[in-house]
């Protein structure tokens, strides 16, 4: 899988029209374009001009596909002026999960009721700066907190772990949980307090930055597919 994590930063009086053209782009990317499997948008819960994008792609030769494709030239062009800094994209791989995985977000049996745009959702998407002889050891210890969220948490329905391309010590995070006390409780189980012990002295301090989006889901909607199929 190709896989792009989009960090964005809207001027404020932008961001219902960023969000209205995004989701247009978005629903148009899934819909219509056979290698795009999910692309979900999150605003950030403590600034809204904060976004990222979780777009998902079976190969590069998709993602470069749906820069054809005319819902996204109409949202580029819609857009150009929105944004309040230049957007950050990292090219990614899966790390975990890599089996077995439901990459896809469509359900088809889903309900069209508006209701379930509620982004009712918590979800984060955070970039982890590792330093490069712990890459290895961050990795076998995220992907044991990974596994235990999605199969100890009731309220995590993925918790994906992905790599940068390009920057091998770059791991992004993506995690959904049902809402925001289903990622409190996360926040403290004992999984999670392991990990964080284990990988405290082996960020890249020098690159240590607010990168990290925490919010809702505003596309796709709740009643969409957000597991992954990582429960065992």
């Amino acid at each position: 899988m190709y896989i792009l994590m989009v960090r964005l930063k809207v001027k404020e009086d932008k961001t219902n029209d960023f969000i209205k053209e995004s989701i247009r782009d978005s629903h148009g990317s899934v819909i219509n374009e056979p290698g795009c499997r999910r692309f979900d948008i999150i605003q950030d819960q403590n600034d809204s001009s904060l976004f990222a994008f979780c777009e998902i792609y079976d190969d590069e030769d998709s993602f470069k596909a749906h820069n054809s494709y005319e819902h996204f030239k109409i949202w580029a062009k819609n857009t150009k002026d929105f944004y309040d800094s230049e957007p950050e994209i990292s090219f990614c791989k899966p790390v975990y999960p890599v089996d077995k995985v439901n990459w896809d977000s469509i359900r088809k049996e889903a309900s069209l009721d508006p209701y379930f745009s509620n982004s009712s959702l918590m979800i984060i998407a955070a970039p982890q700066f590792v330093k490069k002889q712990n890459v290895d050891e961050f990795i076998k210890s995220i992907t044991l907190d990974s596994i235990g969220s999605t199969n100890e948490e009731p309220g995590c329905l993925r918790f994906d772990v992905y790599q940068n391309v390009n920057d091998p010590t770059e791991l992004y995070l993506y995690e959904v949980y049902v809402n925001a006390d289903a990622f409190e409780y996360h926040k403290s189980t004992p999984h999670i307090k392991k990990w964080k012990d284990t990988v405290k002295n082996m960020y890249d301090e020098s690159r240590k930055g607010s990168g990290a989006r925490v919010g809702k889901n505003i596309w796709p909607p709740d009643n969409w597919s957000w597991t992954s199929g990582q429960r065992k």
